[in-house]
């Protein structure tokens, strides 16, 4: 075996020697990490000083100020102490955060006045990392009871007017009258107070006569029963004012219409009509062919959630109507907002009437308005205005029967227009209207007595309708194109249907009222 060698002047081996500097380096190395740690340490420490420092200079400084200005600008209570500032020391931010409220302390015996001292909190973030904030508190008394004397107070609890829960962090501003208007969040328990208000001017025609509350929580709404214009109090010296504001997240309500034999969406023209609960009945009606409405406001108004039903209907052509009702919104609120209502429309036989409007150049009428009643079941007028770019509107509509329907058509600038037409079951009816342009008249026809039935058709243009004279025995035919028509009064009726006369020519002009006789 090889011996091992040694250094000559140490007599160590070259092997012990490589050993002692491996473990000098590895010493070495821990002292300056330790070294580097203290360091680090020793400037928390300093920083942690300086903010301790920061926030007792702070505290001091306000029990130094006179008594009325200890609080925040627009704070709860109000003052002259800036609510946030930042202060630099040895180039490292400090941001200086005071918050100011007063404590309600009375003594035994006492009248609560809700302002028996102010205590101001203070703290200090360094804005470096690693560094934790420092907090300062202190109380401070009022120098005198005229101080705090006379003053009034306001306690206001804001909740969910659905939930009747409390709501937390919702801003309150409270302002209007003597005091400088103030803003603060409510607590825990939905509550917020407003001590030390000065008391409200005493004429009642000063503007300063009412404090008024407002609650301004993020995505709520206050009712209509707690705006601003209704929460308005006239303050007394120590008059203490207690009040509840309630608030809501508003609604949404969605109506999807089904067709009962494919559960497809009803995509024929639907009006669907929604109303709030009772006693204050609001309501609100949309039209569309989507097979989905969907309503964010009722009347102009959002929607206030109710555990009383809202009544939705929906009608649509072909189809018979449909209805539901229930609360609004659904499970879940606050989180949800929307209550979705899916009714089940029954088909119902029916033809299909296409009325086009054209001018007397056979040219459509963008701006025409169509009507439809009568028929075998009577209906009511339906409205609806021409597409523009064809001057068509369909209607899908039930058999017209024996009596047919009465299709009537209007412009801005042109004489009416009317027909008969006849709607047979899964067969399309089109009907083409033409309106004649220029000023227009009245024709008034006089029959030999009350509630007979008289009728005006036009030689030129679409024009053809008929009604029961009155109790003085007139029909007047009004808005009418100048030129020639016929009229006719009925002289029996065969098989329901009226048997006319042979008819009389008679002449529109504009801007008249002319009257013709009739036997």
């Amino acid at each position: 075996m090889r011996p091992v060698r040694r250094s000559r002047n140490s007599g160590f081996s070259y092997i012990e020697i490589l050993v002692g500097i491996a473990l000098l380096a590895i010493v070495a190395g821990g002292i300056a990490q330790g070294l580097a740690l203290a360091s680090d340490r020793i400037g928390d420490s300093r920083v942690d000083t300086v903010a301790s420092k920061l926030a007792a200079a702070q505290a001091d400084e306000a029990h130094r100020m006179p008594y009325g200005e200890i609080g925040t600008p627009g704070g709860n209570p109000p003052g002259t102490l800036p609510a946030t500032r930042t202060e630099t020391v040895r180039s490292i931010d400090y941001e200086v955060a005071v918050d100011v409220d007063y404590v309600d302390d009375p003594a035994l015996g006492q009248p609560r006045t809700f302002v028996n001292y102010k205590r101001v909190r203070v703290t200090v973030t360094p804005q470096t990392d690693g560094a934790k904030p420092v907090t300062e508190s202190t109380l401070i008394a009022p120098p005198a009871i005229s101080a705090i004397s006379g003053k009034s107070a306001a306690v206001v609890t804001v909740v969910d007017a659905f939930t009747d829960e409390p709501l937390p962090n919702a801003p309150v501003t409270i302002d209007m009258s003597t005091s400088a208007p103030r803003t603060d969040t409510t607590d825990a328990t939905g509550k917020v107070v407003f001590a030390g208000l000065e008391p409200s001017a005493i004429d009642p025609a000063d503007p300063k006569h009412e404090y008024r509350l407002t609650a301004t929580p993020d995505g709520y709404l206050t009712t209509p029963a707690d705006g601003p214009d209704n929460k308005r109090q006239h303050l007394t010296a120590g008059q203490t004012w207690e009040t509840t504001i309630q608030v809501f997240r508003p609604s949404r309500i969605v109506v999807n219409l089904l067709d009962g034999n494919t559960g497809d969406p009803v995509v024929e023209r639907a009006n669907v009509t929604v109303s709030t609960p009772a006693p204050d009945i609001r309501t609100e009606q949309q039209i569309g062919t989507s097979g989905t409405t969907i309503f964010d406001t009722i009347a102009g108004q959002p929607i206030q959630p109710s555990t009383s039903d809202f009544d939705v209907r929906a009608t649509a052509e072909c189809y018979r109507e449909a209805a539901a009702s229930g609360p609004v919104p659904g499970p879940g609120y606050p989180t949800n907002t929307t209550a979705t209502f899916d009714l089940t429309m029954e088909p119902i036989a029916g033809g299909t009437l296409v009325a086009t409007v054209v001018d007397q150049d056979d040219q459509p009428i963008p701006n025409a308005q169509v009507q439809v009643s009568g028929g075998a079941q009577g209906i009511a007028p339906r409205i609806r205005q021409v597409d523009p770019a064809t001057g068509s509107v369909r209607y899908c509509i039930e058999p017209s029967g024996a009596t047919p329907y009465v299709v009537s058509a209007t412009a801005p600038g042109h004489g009416d227009g009317s027909l008969l037409a006849v709607v047979q079951e899964g067969q399309q009816t089109p009907l083409r209207i033409q309106l004649i342009r220029g000023a227009t008249g009245d024709i008034e026809l006089v029959a030999p007595g009350p509630n007979q039935l008289v009728r005006l058709r036009a030689l030129v243009g679409t024009y053809d309708a008929n009604q029961l004279t009155s109790s003085t025995s007139r029909a007047r035919f009004r808005n009418l194109a100048p030129g020639d028509y016929v009229a006719y009064i009925a002289t029996g009726f065969s098989d329901g249907a009226p048997v006319w006369s042979p008819g009389k020519v008679v002449r529109s002009k504009a801007g008249q009222n002319r009257v013709y006789r009739v036997r």
